[in-house]
């Protein structure tokens, strides 16, 4: 089956059906881990893991109870609880990440190589973009971008997330993202189950190369 991933910001007020073909309610925000839907006065909050596209709508794959029962809830959910579906949603793995980014993000902001001025790019222009090392090795796609860092995905199977702070990017050329680092360090520098503590950041800015 065809993925058709389109921009969070498009996703906001869509109507969505479950996997019976009922409506269970409108997007009303997107975070990296869920998405709440609102219902009149009902909310849920689905892990992303549980949505695919088909046919220009968006469809959870449960059945309209299974929303009820295990989202509808009044506060967004903890992480231990997303972590909990993720690991018992084997059988999305082929859905997963369907929407894979915030819908609102902030701007890429990338100093030109000849000019020296901050360029910013749409953070929607480079997600789904290739990114590429010193030594020109594609290490995955851009899947999402962070106040501080881009998270760079590889692989379908065997997944493995790189958590890459902005100041290593050194070229955008409308295709491909470019990073200051070779190839062979990028999994012990930058790849990561979570996000990277503020210490884990600052400890990766101090090796940027200037």
């Amino acid at each position: 089956m065809t993925k058709i991933k389109i921009s969070g910001k498009r996703l906001i007020d869509k109507k969505v059906k479950s996997f019976d073909g009922k409506d269970v309610g409108k997007v009303k925000s997107i975070t990296p881990e869920f998405v709440e839907l609102k219902d009149g006065d009902r909310r849920y909050f689905v892990p992303k893991l549980h949505f695919k596209e088909h046919d220009k709508d968006l469809y959870v794959l449960l059945m309209e109870d299974e929303v009820k029962d295990k989202y509808q809830r009044k506060d967004p959910p903890l992480s231990s609880e997303i972590q909990e579906a993720e690991r018992t949603g084997e059988g999305y793995t082929s859905y997963h990440e369907i929407i894979p980014f915030m819908a609102r993000e902030p701007d890429l902001e990338l100093k030109g190589e000849k000019s020296g001025e901050i360029l910013k790019i749409p953070w929607e222009d480079v997600i789904h973009k290739h990114v590429r090392t010193l030594d020109n090795v594609d290490i995955g796609d851009v899947d999402r971008i962070g106040n501080e860092f881009i998270v760079v995905r590889e692989g379908v199977a065997n997944v493995h997330l790189y958590y890459i702070p902005k100041q290593y990017i050194s070229n955008y050329d409308g295709s491909s993202l470019w990073i200051d680092v070779a190839s062979g360090l990028v999994s012990a520098k930058f790849e990561r189950e979570n996000e990277p503590t503020q210490e884990e950041i600052e400890m990766l800015l101090d090796e940027v190369p200037d």
